[in-house]
């Protein structure tokens, strides 16, 4: 396993998240000035995390469902998936206005596609 997750994380997504979520805090050495951004960002990534885990799981249930059914419930999860990354795009855009140039510098070339995806928080690590 790589530096992108924790033992802890595999096949967790919440714990994933949060272990994310604590690599970046400390690689954007978030200040104290910034903690209050720093604190609605990291909460809306966990909060995203388990929601997604909780409609995966509801994905996974429904094996006995209808095509029909399942096609309603896919639509349900992309919707539910939009709306938590409008809102995790939301809480991004007020950390990033606090950050450093130094910081945006590195959270520019971290944040990659999908930065608060299903599995929590992914970033780009180039070169790692």
């Amino acid at each position: 396993m790589g530096r992108g997750m924790g033992p802890q994380a595999q096949g967790n997504p919440a714990a994933a998240a949060e272990w994310r979520l604590s690599s970046l805090k400390s690689d954007l050495k978030i200040t104290a000035a910034q903690e209050s951004a720093w604190k609605a960002f990291a909460d809306q990534a966990k909060q995203q995390a388990e929601a997604m885990q909780a409609l995966m799981s509801t994905v996974q249930g429904s094996a006995q469902a209808t095509a029909p059914e399942r096609l309603e419930l896919r639509n349900q999860v992309m919707k539910k998936r939009q709306e938590q990354m409008e809102k995790g795009t939301a809480a991004f855009k007020e950390l990033y206005a606090v950050l450093s140039p130094e910081q945006k510098a590195l959270a520019d070339q971290r944040a990659g596609h999908g930065m608060m995806g299903g599995r929590g928080m992914a970033f780009n690590r180039p070169g790692r």
